[in-house]
Parts: structure tokens; sequence; C-alpha cells
């Protein structure tokens, strides 16, 4: 086993301790809260923070920690771990599956492995530069060909979309068969995966814990990852945008519409 599996290896272990805890929390009153105008955060948010913050320091002492529940700076090192604690708070306070929990180490200012958990639905993907995507044990490649007109496209909406976003969103959505959001990053990316959307897009709102492990997962997979404006993600900013896609041709097909 190479060093960034067993490093893989670790963020799983933490993941599957975060993510059993938020899932022994459902259907309890969970102290639901907006931290600000549109961000929801529960119990369950705090609880696996609990979990994942001492656990990454036990594992991989020393390394800066990027986390969705705690003050972070702007611009960040070239080596961290980040992670989010529950991916898709707002459906997982709702009652939907969907939701996650996501962690990656970025080394030289890429990320170089990932996990995404989803515990109510039994699912995790682990990813490694240059060891492929894995779900639930079985590698993962994503197909080579498709168009917008013959698949979904999975595009996320939210209060910090310009009226110009929104304009692209809806033009992206008129030429799929479909546009769809999960309001999860996580959720998003496995649809994605799977093969059930060619892409997904999330122009803005997110930091990088949301997309850190999912673009590795798809450009392991064989597909493409770029931030939003169709160049490549600063993973030395806090905030990002992004865009996935099955492949290069999606991509470039949805970055037409802007």
């Amino acid at each position: 086993m190479t060093a960034v599996q067993h490093v893989v290896t670790h963020l799983a272990e933490v993941a599957e301790a975060a993510g059993a805890a938020i899932l022994a929390l459902r259907g309890q009153a969970l102290g639901a809260h907006l931290k600000e105008p549109g961000q929801l955060v529960t119990l369950a948010d705090q609880r696996s923070h609990e979990i994942i913050q001492p656990e990454l320091a036990r594992r991989f002492p020393g390394v800066t920690q990027i986390l969705e529940e705690q003050e972070n700076p702007e611009s960040l090192p070239a080596r961290y771990l980040t992670a989010d604690e529950l991916d898709g708070t707002a459906i997982y306070a709702s009652g939907f599956p969907d939701w996650g929990v996501t962690l990656a180490l970025i080394e030289d200012g890429r990320p170089v492995a990932g996990v995404m958990r989803q515990p109510a639905l039994d699912v995790t993907v682990t990813a490694w530069r240059g060891g492929g995507t894995w779900l639930n044990g079985e590698r993962v490649f994503l197909a080579p060909v498709s168009t917008l007109a013959t698949s979904i496209a999975m595009l996320e909406t939210n209060r910090f979309l310009t009226p110009e976003h929104i304009g692209w969103v809806g033009r992206i959505a008129y030429q799929a068969l479909a546009g769809v959001t999960q309001a999860t990053a996580v959720g998003n990316t496995i649809s994605l995966l799977r093969g059930r959307a060619s892409v997904y897009l999330n122009c803005r709102g997110a930091k990088v814990w949301d997309f850190a492990a999912a673009t590795l997962a798809v450009t392991e997979a064989g597909g493409v990852a770029l931030a939003e404006h169709g160049g490549a993600i600063d993973w030395r900013r806090l905030p990002v945008g992004a865009l996935l896609a099955a492949n290069r041709a999606v991509a470039d097909e949805v970055l037409s519409l802007r």
C-alpha cells in the first residue's frame, strides 16, 4: 500500500465515524439555526466536527485543517486537510438521504487524496492521485461521450448567484434533458460518477471543502474538473466555484452557454 493509499484509509475511517454519529442523530431535536443567511447548522454538524477535528489532528499531526465548522483564513497553504463535516445540512434536517461527509488532503496546491461518504445510503467514494476512483470498492470510469441534449445536468442554485449566473444555469437546463440539484456536493458528484448526469455546476457560494474530494474523484474517473470560469481551480483560496463534467466535450458545451 502506498503512502497516499494510507492517507485515503485514514480519511475513510474518519468519515465513517463521523457519518455514523450523524446518522444516529436523525429524528432527534437538532437545534438547527442559521449561522448566516442561507447557511443552516445543526447539532449534527457540531457533533461531526467534534469527531473529525481531533481525529485528523491525531492521524496527521501538524497538518493545517480547513474545516467548515470553524474559522478559516481566506488564503490557504500549499498543504492542508479539508472537510465538510455535514455536506447538505438542509436536506439532512429535512429528512432526505443524499447528504454526506467529505474529506481531502491538498498537497502542492492540489487534491491528492479524498473521500466522500453517504451514511444513509451506505455509499463510500475514495480517490487518490494516480490510483483511480472507487465507489464501494468498484472502480469508476466516466463515459467518454455525452451531450447536454441527452443527459441530466446537476445545477446548484443558491442565494449567492448573480443574475448572470442564474441566466447561465437556465440556459444549461434548457439544453439538457433536465436540470436538477440535490443541494449537496457529495450527492451531485456521486450522481455524476454513477452516470446519472453528465455535468455538475456550482457557480458560486461554495468553499474548498465542498469540492476537494469531488474534483479528485471526477478527474481520476476520467472526467474534467474546472473552475466555473473554465480555468483551473485555485486551491489556495477558500471560496471556489466548480464545473465537473463527464468529459471535456460536455464541459466545453456548458462553457459555451455562458
